[in-house]
C-alpha cells in the first residue's frame, strides 16, 4: 500500500492580518469541508492528514519565524481513538515554530485532554462539535497574537516565558499568553502605550482595555510622590 500524499496547498490568502492555517483531520469529509470554508473566508489552508504530512507542510511551505496557526484534532493515525499522536504533533509544531500558535480540537475526555494540551504547547482549544463561528473566532484571536510574535521575532526582541498554571484552566491560560506578550511589548518600550499600541498593532484605547483586564500598570519612579502621582 502506498503512502498517502498531502493534500495540496490552497491559494494564498488576500485578507489583511491573516497568516497561513495547518488544518490536521484525518476525516477526509471533516478535512475538505472545514479547508474550503476557510478558504472562503480568506485564510491559506494547509491540510494534512496525518502527523508526518503535517511537518511535511510546514517544513517546505512556513519558514521558522512566520506567523501560522495550526489547527489539530487530537485523534490521528494510527492510533485515532487515542489523543498520542495529536499530543506528539503539538509539542514538535511549538518546538520548531517559536510564533505558531496551536488551538486543539477535542472530544476526547476533553478536560484532560485541553490540559494536556496546554502543557504541550497549545494556545487554545475547542470542543467538538464547534460552530462556525466559534472556530472564526478562534482563528482570529490565534492569528493576531502569532502576528505580532512574528513581528517581535524579526526585531530579535521575542523572550517570552509562559508559566500558566494548568488548575487555572485552559481559557485563563491562553490569557496569560495575551498578557504575557502585552507586558513584553510594554517594557520594550519604556512603557510608551503608544509606541506599544503601534507594535502591537492595536489602537490605544484597545491596548489600555488589555492593561485593565490584566491589571497592568506602570510602576511607578522612586521619585515620584505617592500622593500626586507627579
Amino acid at each position: 500500500m502506498t503512502e498517502p500524499q498531502a493534500s495540496p496547498v490552497l491559494p494564498p490568502a488576500q485578507v489583511p492580518g491573516r497568516c497561513p492555517v495547518l488544518w490536521v483531520e484525518d476525516d477526509p469529509v471533516l478535512s475538505d469541508w472545514v479547508a474550503q470554508s476557510l478558504q472562503d473566508d480568506g485564510w491559506r489552508v494547509l491540510v494534512a492528514h496525518d502527523r508526518s504530512q503535517a511537518l511535511q507542510l510546514l517544513e517546505h511551505g512556513v519558514p521558522k519565524g512566520q506567523a501560522c496557526v495550526a489547527l489539530l484534532d487530537m485523534g490521528l493515525p494510527p492510533l485515532p481513538s487515542r489523543p498520542d499522536e495529536g499530543l506528539l504533533l503539538l509539542s514538535q509544531l511549538v518546538a520548531r515554530w517559536p510564533v505558531l500558535h496551536a488551538i486543539v480540537l477535542t472530544g476526547q475526555h476533553e478536560k484532560t485532554v485541553g490540559q494536556q494540551a496546554v502543557h504541550a504547547g497549545a494556545f487554545d482549544f475547542l470542543t467538538k462539535p464547534v460552530t462556525a463561528a466559534v472556530l472564526r473566532q478562534a482563528l482570529e484571536r490565534a492569528a493576531w497574537f502569532s502576528l505580532r510574535q512574528q513581528e517581535l521575532w524579526a526585531q530579535g526582541r521575542l523572550h517570552l516565558s509562559v508559566s500558566a498554571q494548568l488548575s487555572e484552566g485552559v481559557r485563563e491560560a491562553s490569557d496569560q499568553v495575551a498578557e504575557q506578550l502585552i507586558r513584553h511589548v510594554l517594557g520594550s518600550n519604556g512603557f510608551n502605550v503608544a509606541a506599544a499600541a503601534r507594535a502591537l498593532g492595536l489602537e490605544r484605547e484597545q491596548l489600555y482595555y488589555h492593561m485593565k483586564k490584566f491589571g497592568i500598570q506602570r510602576q511607578a519612579s522612586p521619585d515620584t510622590d505617592p500622593g500626586t502621582g507627579a
